[in-house]
């Protein structure tokens, strides 16, 4: 399966180029980068497609917390046995990570600490 050099994210075999860096795909990753990758990761959750999965992954690179995705770079599983992406989290990150990911899904919003105009006391 090729990968792509900058984001080690796997593809497909009929795929050439990263959508995301836009730069060609490669056999396989060196040696230190595939290292790395194998480490210490955990998986936080699978989407059907890969458009969810990036914005998670968005949310949670916002708060700080590294973030990789396994799996068919889909962006709308229009390809039949396509298998769902895959968000990873380093392991140290993984609890913190559930709780954005818990809280994003329940509709946690934030309290507003000053009512609208609108709002009457």
């Amino acid at each position: 399966m090729p990968y792509c050099p900058q984001c080690h994210i796997e593809y497909r075999a009929e795929i050439s180029h990263c959508r995301d860096c836009e730069v060609e795909l490669v056999d396989s990753l060196p040696e230190a980068a595939a290292e790395d990758e194998a480490g210490d990761l955990e998986e936080l959750a699978s989407f059907p497609n890969v458009a969810e999965a990036k914005m998670i992954r968005e949310l949670l690179e916002e708060n700080g917390i590294a973030t990789d995705l396994r799996g068919d770079a889909d962006p709308i599983s229009v390809i039949s046995g396509a298998e769902p992406t895959t968000l990873l989290v380093v392991g140290k990150d993984l609890e913190r990570a559930k709780e954005i990911y818990d809280a994003y899904f329940a509709g946690d919003q934030a309290v507003e600490e000053n009512p609208s105009p609108d709002t009457e006391a």
